[in-house]
């Protein structure tokens, strides 16, 4: 394309295309077929340290390094195109090629793609991640709930609603407990809803379900062939599907105590080495985590490594049990509202004695359970999972439940929460997957109670 009038004179069009190479970021260098230095831009003479004068008219291989293959590309050698050329200390990735005119060659051009190999390999890590976003455009990780989906009123709920609030503006790991029911996995929703990272990624994974053997490549990936069964392309993690935003670890308690080192170092370096991979990925991934066993305790068993211990529990967020709560007859009425509203299922009165029947029942799954029941009574007027004399309503001069002299309120409902599930996977015929429906919790925690 020719140049507008406005510029001359050819001197005007050299000034003028040594000033578009000086704003070059890359290390930019010519030589005529002698090898002698005929152009070289602003980046290049910082890294020499020198002015262009100092370098216009010298070989280059006095000016950049001997290793340069530049001067043999100007004689019509072929080359490598791209090399690594060390330069003043500095690893380079060269491109050299000819420069033609009337198909004869008339000198030689060679560009540092990079300034270091450094930067290739983050640029490298970048396009990774980018490309695993991309692969899973179709069925992107999103969030399911939002704050305003906590159900509940009073100082209790509130402060939860309110340490949310506080863990969502910071880019920190936080650690949300609570028992099984409690709705941690919303919490971790309303977080990352929040959260300046909302509208990136927010992929979850439940340590408890996944099989042992299995976990490391689930978090991590894995390349392509590096066990029997992997993909043959290999598989991103999730902790690279995460990169940009946020990865919810559920039931963090259960994560098997070898692979926790590797946790520690994807959470505190930010970069992950996938299963039968040999160089680490860069990933930006704010981790939140849940559990409802006692982690402090598990750290002073040997169950769980004390230095990630700390390096998640930098916030924390605690949701109530039904037991702790003062809301309990608010709670009952917005989810009988909900039940009404998101399925259609029709609304059946509940009488005084019903509601106090709910009120003094133990609940083990918490709100998930009470939505359970309150369900299958709306559809069928059915409170038959009520029926245990152990939760009725009892008088402090009952001997029943203080026969035992030496047992607290925790012994206590511990040996309550057993006999119940006991109770429940007895009602189903050993049917694990219809007890956990009935208990109100998940399959994985139902699993994990009969272990105990």
């Amino acid at each position: 394309m020719p140049f507008p009038e406005w510029f001359g004179s050819g001197q005007n069009e050299a000034d003028f295309l040594r000033r578009v190479l000086d704003h070059v970021s890359d290390c930019l260098v010519a030589v005529d077929t002698a090898g002698r230095v005929v152009l070289i831009n602003a980046s290049y003479c910082r890294l020499l340290g020198g002015q262009a004068e100092d370098f216009i008219g010298r070989h280059v291989t006095e000016v950049v390094t001997h290793k340069t293959k530049l001067h043999l590309v100007a004689q019509g050698q072929a080359v490598g195109a791209v090399s690594p050329l060390e330069v003043r200390g500095h690893q380079l990735l060269a491109r050299q090629v000819p420069v033609y005119q009337d198909d004869q060659i008339i000198g030689a051009v060679g560009v540092a793609l990079f300034s270091d190999l450094e930067s290739l390999k983050r640029a490298a890590d970048v396009f990774a991640q980018d490309a695993a976003i991309i692969r899973n455009t179709q069925t992107p990780w999103t969030t399911s709930y939002r704050i305003g989906d906590i159900v509940g009123q009073g100082k209790i709920i509130e402060a939860v609603r309110t340490q949310i609030r506080q863990a969502a503006s910071l880019n920190l790991p936080v650690v949300i407990t609570g028992e099984t029911g409690t709705g941690k996995e919303l919490a971790a929703n309303a977080i990352h809803e929040l959260s300046p990272r909302a509208k990136r990624p927010f992929v979850w994974v439940n340590c408890a379900s996944i099989p042992e053997n299995l976990i490391d490549a689930e978090l991590f990936g894995y390349e392509g062939g590096s066990f029997t069964g992997a993909r043959s392309r290999g598989k991103p993690g999730k902790f690279e599907l995460a990169s940009g935003g946020t990865l919810f670890l559920d039931e963090i308690g259960d994560m098997p105590l070898h692979l926790q080192a590797s946790l520690l170092r994807a959470v505190q370096n930010q970069e992950i080495v996938r299963v039968g991979g040999t160089s680490p990925v860069k990933v930006d991934v704010r981790v939140l985590c849940a559990t409802n066993l006692p982690l402090e305790k598990m750290v002073r068993a040997g169950k769980f490594r004390a230095d990630l211990y700390f390096r998640l529990n930098v916030l924390s967020v605690h949701m109530p049990s039904v037991r702790e709560r003062e809301d309990f007859d608010f709670l009952v009425d917005k989810l009988i509202e909900r039940l009404h509203r998101r399925d259609g299922i029709p609304s059946r009165p509940l009488t005084p004695s019903m509601r106090e029947r709910f009120r003094h029942f133990t609940w083990p799954g918490n709100v998930r359970q009470l939505e359970a029941a309150l369900l299958r009574y709306l559809v069928s007027g059915d409170l038959s999972g009520l029926a245990d004399e152990d939760n009725s309503p009892k008088t402090p001069d009952e001997p029943s439940l203080f026969s035992h002299s030496n047992m607290g309120l925790q012994e206590h409902l511990e040996q309550e929460r057993k006999a119940f599930i006991a109770r429940a996977i007895q009602a189903t015929g050993g049917n694990k997957e219809r007890a956990a429906e009935m208990l109100g919790i998940s399959r994985a925690t139902l699993y994990r109670e009969i272990k105990r």
